[in-house]
């Protein structure tokens, strides 16, 4: 198969999904959005958390939010079913469920006053499924900071080139942002400003890579996301995610480059590997039991593996906690929720899987090609045979993407292996970008999280509810969980020899889970919008209720899974951490499926 073919079709897939599923039903037939409509943007102008962005600079800051490291780590991963499957769960995925996810929960927000999509729930379901939805978001916004914190630091310990660029990248975020706001520079002229110290960033992180062990890393991560948790969100965020965003554009732009210009190079992958893969998928530790025996099942578990790309729970977060905040007219919010949403699947498919694909077998490739693929490996230290050998796994995607690249740009002259580590280091900082934008994020949103829950304690106690949602002892108490289970490194005996593995490989599969069934219930929450408050019928309200009912499905079944057949050959501080919190939100989602069924039913009674 070529991969110029494949390149396309996702192309086409994606502008036919836009403009048809997304522009023509989702915002002229569903939503009805209104260009006339004040957004709370303009009427809860407060200068921190309620700012009319532009709206390539919110799209920017919302892509760059939901990214994360889930749609690179986690179909990374799942190429152990082959890459044909992950593939096609992405793209229909990203397109049915994820992106109808993504833009509802953003309009539904915008539509009562920036309300999150918990606190929405309330006028459907009830008071009870407020508080209910509430804490399981917060609950699964702390498996998100302890896997990203660990996911970025051992990428960070690992890759230091990429270490000096991510520090480097925060001040000329700040200085970005002070030419728009504070000096009214036109954001062309600013944009230029900041790539030029970009590019001089750049090279200066060849020159003085930064070290640091993964322990320190954690603590610096954490302590980061803890201070821009509470920072107003055009001094940092906006500027700091947009820049994010042309990096990443700039990164997808250059892997479809590399897609649709590869003639000569063949895919040296299977399509279909197998249908059921060891529990070491799942997050079963090395060496034990569970990791050996075939329980990976693609379906139901691929949403415990590939926790973005196809969709996240924790994008409806984001797109009600912070996006419809800063949403200036509402027919932007398709670009901004829909658009966004399919640029992640564009970097699952196009940017992991389809490299992934081209390089898989090195020998072959290098047979096909005649490039130097194996030098170029013995350069970085990477001795595996294929892609699946290589470890951790963003390392698979770094080396995948320095690859494609390196195939790409050495035909023009330039020495293979230096382009080679050059963009390997490259995907490396568009990761890391990724993830330090989510932990700023998700730490912030967590915040939000927290001071809704305690909302009944203000007119009993004033005092008190200052204290609790104080917003840098709500920053803390989420931040300081994650950091507790993303710290430590476990060690686990394999073949007799003990060895260390890093805290996300057991959390990542309770992260994945717990975002995936978020996903559902907000998806459950917006049909319920759409069908009750918008009185959408017929066909189309079950476009909506149709995935949202088949995903809680699939999710409840792969936690299931995970919680009986993984969860007790973990260590005994993820029994208690990880464990517990995917047991919480497993009781907490048949709670609000019960509670949705009753709104349902209700809204059907009510409507006659």
């Amino acid at each position: 198969m070529n991969p110029v073919l494949v390149a396309i079709t996702i192309l086409v897939i994606y502008a036919v999904a836009y403009l048809f599923h997304g522009r023509y039903i989702l915002e002229r037939r569903v939503v009805k959005a209104d260009p006339n409509a004040v957004t709370p943007a303009w009427s809860k102008f407060d200068g921190i958390d309620y700012v009319p962005a532009n709206k390539y600079i919110l799209y920017g800051h919302h892509f760059a939010s939901i990214a994360g490291a889930g749609p690179i780590v986690g179909p990374a991963i799942a190429l152990v079913w082959g890459w044909g499957l992950p593939l096609l769960w992405v793209l229909f995925g990203n397109i049915f469920i994820g992106a109808v996810h993504d833009y509802l929960a953003l309009m539904a927000s915008t539509r009562y006053g920036g309300l999150s999509i918990m606190s929405i729930s309330e006028n459907f379901m009830g008071r009870a499924a407020r508080y209910i939805f509430l804490t399981y978001v917060w609950v699964a916004l702390i498996l998100v900071l302890a896997a990203f914190l660990s996911v970025g630091s051992s990428l960070l310990a690992g890759t230091p080139e990429a270490a000096t660029l991510t520090w480097l990248y925060m001040p000329i975020a700040l200085i970005y942002g002070m030419l728009i706001y504070r000096l009214g520079m036109r954001i062309r002229d600013a944009l230029i400003v900041a790539v030029v110290l970009l590019v001089i960033a750049f090279w200066l992180s060849f020159q003085v890579p930064f070290k640091a062990t993964y322990e320190q890393w954690v603590a610096i991560l954490a302590l980061y996301s803890f201070l821009a948790a509470a920072l107003p969100v055009w001094y940092l965020l906006q500027p700091r995610d947009f820049l994010n965003a042309l990096m990443l554009w700039t990164f997808v732009g250059l892997a479809v480059l590399a897609g649709l210009t590869l003639l000569w190079v063949p895919v040296t992958g299977p399509v279909y590997r197998d249908f059921v893969a060891p529990g070491a998928v799942l997050g079963a530790v090395a060496g034990t039991e569970p990791a050996k025996a075939m329980i990976a099942y693609f379906w139901p578990t691929v949403p415990l593996v590939i926790a973005c790309g196809a969709l996240s729970g924790f994008h409806s977060v984001v797109a009600s906690g912070t996006s419809s905040k800063q949403l200036s007219n509402e027919l932007e919010g398709l670009m901004v929720g829909y658009g966004a949403m399919l640029t992640e699947g564009a970097v699952s498919s196009l940017a992991v899987i389809l490299p992934a694909a081209i390089v898989w077998d090195f020998a072959a490739l290098q047979a096909a090609t005649g490039a130097p693929v194996l030098a170029a490996l013995e350069a970085v230290g990477i001795k595996a045979n294929d892609i699946l050998g290589v470890s951790p796994p963003a390392a698979r995607f770094t080396t995948a993407y320095g690859m494609v690249q390196a195939l790409l740009w050495s035909n023009l002259g330039i020495d293979f292996v230096t382009v080679f580590k050059v963009f390997r280091v490259f995907a490396a900082v568009a990761l890391i970008a990724f993830i330090v934008t989510t932990l700023d994020t998700a730490n912030r949103l967590a915040r939000f999280a927290w001071t809704e829950l305690f909302d009944w304690v203000k007119p009993r106690s004033p005092g008190l509810h200052s204290l609790i949602t104080n917003r840098w002892v709500a920053s803390l108490v989420a931040i300081l969980l994650g950091f507790m289970m993303a710290y430590p490194k476990i060690k686990v005996e394999v073949a007799g020899k003990i060895t260390e593995v890093y805290a996300y490989t057991i959390v990542w599969p309770a992260f994945s889970g717990t975002n995936q069934l978020l996903a559902a219930l907000a998806l459950l929450t917006s049909a319920l919008w759409v069908y009750v408050a918008l009185r959408v019928r017929g066909l189309i309200g079950l476009v909506i209720l149709v995935p949202a009912l088949f995903l809680w499905i699939t999710v409840m079944l792969a936690l299931a899974i995970w919680l009986f057949l993984i969860t007790p050959g973990i260590p005994f501080l993820y029994q208690i951490t990880a464990g517990a919190l995917t047991l919480v939100s497993f009781l907490l989602s048949l709670l609000l499926i019960v509670l949705f069924t009753r709104g349902l039913l209700k809204g059907r009674q009510a409507q006659g």
